[in-house]
């Protein structure tokens, strides 16, 4: 049993949620099965002695039915059964969290079941904590299209007079809608820009130009105006006027969005400068890293609490092209913590070298670098690039090509690459080979002649397709 999910699941919990898981359990409304009780107070105790000796299927059955010879049924049964009730919670502890859930469930059981005194009485309530509700997203719409939708049905047999609820319930299951239909295009258009896919966008046309033509009517909608600027500057990448968009949203209207459209607002508006820099227009940088540093002052750019080691490679490597040399050492180690714990380690050495390899701190480099363990294919690629280009810089002709050819049959026989990938990794190989060797006979040729050969590599390297780091190999053939 202790490798079981149902262990797995309660171990996830934090301290504070297995608190509640327990609570939730010993209340007789959710259960009233005494040994699906025992069972966790078991599991608990040995999770908080951070031991697993206590769960062996034997042992549990043993101290749960004492008297009784081993059945695994039976014990499979507890423990379906408080799985079940881990099932429920989550359900429970989500419901709670969602906003406007539990008026909307009385609501809408009071209507179900006839008790219309309770319908009349709490849907006051409810509107008017809508009406002073301070975002409209889509939380926001559904909640409204739902009220409007119970109070339009129970007028329309009570009290005609009212015929206005249902307009309004039309008006919110449209802005409802055109949110989430606009959420989702963005994400899935800068999917579809990521990767060879394709989705097809009903009736979009259309509601961009609902939305185009009713912008002056909409300034309170900040949800659909955000979501549209974002799809606009995926759609219309070379139009600079949907990045202004964003970024008076970001400097203006940030309090009106809720914390999943904030992470979106950073998270594209970042996408965005990082294609244009990859398009050539270096002044995005300092735009990026300002966007990077407001994400991690508002803490938008982690999620629970952590922050991707991705993000975390992106801004380091952002920061050192800047010189930002001081801000960087001091964002590496103070958000260092804030990585994932399995990842940490590797994600904090790997850029630690980055900054000392572009401070031209070679041998603290490579010392760092020799901490990175090849977890996965993408630390293993990204650390030989950085070791390789340490190994330039500090002229180990010999180390050097010892890596290139290492490296090359990591990539020959690595399966989790792709015929692209590779092909591109050894054409970086096959150019770095030749531009070390030039490098180490420089004093063989005379000025002229090396500039010749340097020149005539860096051609063939701009006219090769399918070089990875072809920057790196061009800067060092005009060096």
């Amino acid at each position: 049993m202790d490798q079981s999910r149902l262990v797995k699941y309660i171990q996830e919990l934090t301290p504070k949620e297995r608190e509640r898981f327990r609570e939730f359990v010993l209340s007789p409304y959710f259960n009233q099965h005494k040994k699906t009780t025992e069972l966790l107070e078991l599991v608990l105790d040995q999770l908080d002695k951070k031991s697993g000796k206590g769960l062996e299927k034997e042992v549990v059955y043993k101290k749960l039915f004492p008297k009784e010879a081993f059945d695994e049924q039976k014990l499979h049964n507890v423990m379906s059964y408080l799985k079940k009730l881990y099932h429920r919670f989550l359900s429970q502890q989500y419901a709670e969290s969602l906003d406007f859930q539990e008026q909307l469930f009385t609501l809408e059981y009071a209507y179900a079941n006839n008790r219309f005194d309770v319908l009349t009485n709490r849907s006051k309530q409810l509107g008017k904590t809508l009406e002073e509700h301070p975002l409209h997203d889509a939380n926001y719409f559904h909640a409204s299209y739902r009220l409007n939708f119970l109070l339009g049905y129970y007028s329309a047999n009570h009290d005609r007079s009212k015929s206005g609820l249902f307009q309004k319930m039309l008006n919110n299951l449209d802005q409802y809608y055109i949110v989430e239909k606009l959420r989702n295009c963005c994400h899935l258009t800068a999917n579809m820009l990521m990767i060879n896919t394709h989705y097809e966008f009903r009736f979009i046309e259309e509601i961009l130009d609902h939305v185009r033509n009713n912008r002056d009517n909409s300034r309170e909608d900040h949800a659909i105006l955000l979501y549209y600027t974002i799809l606009m500057s995926l759609r219309e990448e070379n139009n600079q006027e949907h990045y202004a968009q964003l970024k008076n949203i970001l400097d203006l209207h940030t309090q009106h969005l809720n914390l999943v459209e904030r992470g979106d607002l950073y998270t594209f508006a970042i996408n965005y400068c990082i294609r244009r820099i990859n398009a050539g227009e270096s002044n995005y940088q300092r735009e990026l890293f300002d966007l990077y540093k407001s994400g991690l002052k508002t803490g938008l750019l982690l999620s629970n609490g952590l922050l991707s080691e991705w993000n975390y490679k992106n801004i380091t490597a952002l920061g050192c092209s800047l010189k930002e040399f001081e801000w960087t050492e001091k964002f590496i180690q103070e958000y260092k913590d804030k990585l994932l714990g399995s990842r940490r380690d590797n994600a904090y050495n790997y850029n630690l070298a980055h900054l000392y390899y572009n401070k031209k701190m070679y041998n603290e480099a490579l010392s760092a670098l020799l901490l990175v363990q090849f977890s996965d294919v993408m630390y293993h690629l990204n650390t030989t690039f950085l070791l390789l280009r340490t190994y330039y810089a500090l002229r180990d002709t010999e180390a050097l090509l010892s890596l290139i050819e290492t490296f090359r049959i990591y990539v020959i026989r690595n399966q989790k690459m792709t015929v692209d990938q590779k092909r591109g990794y050894t054409n970086f190989l096959r150019f770095a080979k030749k531009l070390v060797l030039l490098k180490h006979h420089a004093n063989t040729f005379s000025r002229k002649a090396l500039e010749e050969k340097l020149s005539a590599l860096k051609e063939k390297i701009n006219s090769t397709e399918n070089v990875i780091n072809r920057y790196w190999l061009v800067e060092e053939c005009a060096a």
